[in-house]
């Protein structure tokens, strides 16, 4: 029990120094701002100044006319004002006042989580059994968290972050499992040796020293384990051999590419993103125009930048400048075709309809499958003339692309007032797709994936001699692997404990039984009877105590019991699956500050997750019941005794 209990104190430890809650650990570079919501000020565009709206159908029905005339697809912060007004209204007991408020939240932002997930909960707060309703909101927000790029982004760092970290803290376990089982041989050799013969003294002195380098060189404790469990090479068996080898790739990639990442996201080239993300999706502001054109003062070329500020301009009535913006994306990038479109519907806007339609032509000659351009292209022939056999053409070609596009512009072109130009046509954006592209193409580099992988490999080690790379230690473990097998090492017997050397191969590869036990329990011998009471009585007290440490601490680490009898895939997988829980309890709120307030309470995730973890823990431990010694003999005791 003693080393049960030993294990877990420094499984704890580990973790919580991991953690960083033992030490100054720095928190991950992201700018406070990065995924901020715009200031509340932003809205006043919107609707003024000095007057917020006072969330009536009425107004909020002229907003939203509003919204559509400045041809803006989400709104956040009304949204918010309307989630946190739903929220209010459901505590007051006003379920249909909640529901009503939480729909407009929807419309105003469409392409944003949040509202779906605040209209699921006004619905459960009206009726709880009309999931039919229900699931379909809450299922719509979660495709929402994929579509919306700082919610995706947030979520997928959140997940790499979530799951780098929890096999890391399993390879931690793993190591410490490895120097608890082995070390005991490490020192017995040290002690077996020790004798008044120099040279003995001499390679004893330097075992204890090659011991202490990771105190030497302060390795961080993922090194640190790492090393020890290369300097046991020779005492380990075949399969944990190959796991340290696994324990050597996941220690190079894993940690440079979560740092890389955090470096990367706290840059100004990810930014960036987020701001053409905000103009293109959003009420953008003139903050984000402001960083668009300075980044553009640093790279005149960027086309996507460009587009971007050419649909903020356009939306704004400022042709002339969105004219300007457009032509030069297109001259960067002849091939983007969504510039060609917006260029001819700033051309449509300025009533230069022959110039509109050779821009539409230029972008159907590019993408004919897209039927926003033979719709825009059918409003520039309505411009030109109403009667033609061209214009039915297009607009047939359109809704045989996209039948959705068409119905939604028809609906929001209403007869009896004059066409707005961002309502008349429909403005291409950058789509998620295109910005998660940028984003990762930006993060690789121009070298490609592969050079990142080399790279890696000459990361410097967290210590204080910066030239100390992992391929020192690549060739410090082939070093110590030529060694172990020119060397015969200790090993300890499966039965009774102790030290020995390989001389029998027992009932499975890994299992090397000493020369004893081999004649007692395997030839069953016929020796002395207080011999093999002796004997029986070391290998029972030994299997109790083994078996007591996998089974006891398997309550508190799933999957370590494996890892102690040497089923050591099994272990790592079950470790690891209660390590990702661990940690999405401990980052319950994200390693990312969220890009939109939580508004809405939180306690069907923690049923949800809570939940998931309960099957977990009971399907992994139930077993335990159930689990026998790997060994057992017949325990013969003498009388006198």
């Amino acid at each position: 029990m003693k080393k049960a209990i030993f294990i877990l104190i420094l499984s704890i430890f580990s973790f919580l120094y991991y953690a960083g809650v033992f030490t100054k650990k720095e928190t991950l570079p992201f700018s406070k701002e990065f995924f901020s919501v715009e200031s509340p000020a932003s809205a006043d565009r919107i609707w003024g100044a000095h007057k917020r709206p006072n969330l009536e159908p009425k107004e909020l029905d002229q907003l939203y006319q509003l919204k559509l005339d400045q041809g803006i697809r989400n709104v956040p912060i009304l949204s918010l004002l309307l989630i946190r007004e739903s929220e209010q209204s459901r505590k007051k007991g006003e379920a249909d006042r909640a529901v009503q408020m939480a729909v407009y939240s929807v419309r105003f932002s469409p392409d944003l989580p949040q509202p779906y997930f605040g209209l699921a909960w006004a619905l459960w707060s009206q009726n709880p059994f009309q999931l039919h309703k229900i699931l379909p909101q809450v299922f719509k927000g979660e495709i929402a968290k994929f579509y919306h790029t700082p919610s995706s982004l947030k979520l997928f760092y959140n997940m790499f972050y979530v799951l780098s970290n929890a096999l890391l803290v399993t390879f931690i376990i793993f190591g410490i499992v490895v120097m608890v089982k082995y070390f005991p041989l490490y020192f017995y050799d040290i002690r077996k040796n020790l004798s008044q013969e120099i040279s003995r003294l001499l390679i004893s002195s330097l075992k204890i020293f090659i011991l202490l380098i990771p105190f030497f060189l302060r390795l961080d404790i993922l090194w640190a384990l790492f090393y020890w469990s290369v300097l046991l090479w020779g005492y380990v068996t075949k399969r944990e051999k190959r796991f340290i080898v696994v324990f050597l790739v996941v220690l190079v990639y894993f940690p440079f590419f979560l740092r890389a990442s955090s470096a990367f996201l706290d840059g100004a080239s990810s930014g960036i993103i987020l701001e053409m993300n905000r103009v293109n999706h959003e009420d953008w502001g003139g903050r984000g125009e402001d960083k668009l054109r300075a980044w553009l003062e640093a790279h005149p070329n960027d086309s996507e930048v460009l587009f971007s500020l050419g649909l903020a301009e356009k939306r704004r009535g400022h042709y002339l400048e969105a004219e300007g913006y457009y032509r030069r994306a297109v001259e960067q990038d002849p091939k983007f075709s969504e510039a060609f479109s917006n260029l001819g519907n700033v051309y449509l806007a300025q009533k230069q309809t022959s110039s509109a339609i050779a821009s539409y032509q230029q972008a159907i000659d590019l993408h004919p499958d897209r039927g926003a351009y033979y719709y825009n292209l059918y409003r520039a022939y309505v411009q030109e003339t109403f009667l033609s056999g061209k214009t039915d053409k297009a607009f047939q070609k359109a809704r045989q692309l996209d039948p959705k596009l068409v119905d939604y512009y028809t609906s929001i072109d209403p007869p009896n007032r004059p066409s707005h130009p961002n309502r008349l046509v429909h403005d291409e954006v950058l789509t998620p797709q295109r910005l998660w592209n940028r984003l990762l193409g930006q993060f690789i580099g121009k070298e490609g994936f592969l050079f990142r992988l080399f790279k890696a490999w000459f990361e410097k080690i967290p210590s204080r001699i910066p030239f100390l790379a992992p391929i020192l230690f690549l060739g410090f473990l082939i070093g110590i692997s030529r060694y172990s097998r020119a060397k015969r090492f200790l090993t300890r017997c499966p039965m009774c404990g102790s030290p020995t050397y390989r001389f029998y191969l027992g009932t499975s590869e890994q299992d090397y039984i000493c020369f004893n036990c081999h004649r007692i329990f395997v030839q069953k011998e016929k020796l002395h009877p207080e011999i093999v009471d002796k004997k029986s009585f070391q290998v029972s007290q030994f299997q109790k105590q083994d078996h007591l440490v996998g089974r006891f601490l398997s309550f508190f680490l799933v999957g370590f019991g494996y890892l102690w009898r040497e089923q050591i895939f099994r272990g790592i997988f079950f470790l690891f699956i209660f390590f990702i829980f661990i940690l999405r309890f401990f980052y319950w709120r994200g390693v990312m500050p969220s890009p939109i307030p939580q508004l809405y309470s939180t306690i069907l995730e923690w049923i949800f997750w809570g939940g998931l973890f309960l099957i977990f823990y009971i399907l992994s431990t139930r077993h335990l019941y159930r689990l026998k010694p790997r060994f057992e003999t017949m325990e013969r005791r003498s009388v006198g005794r």
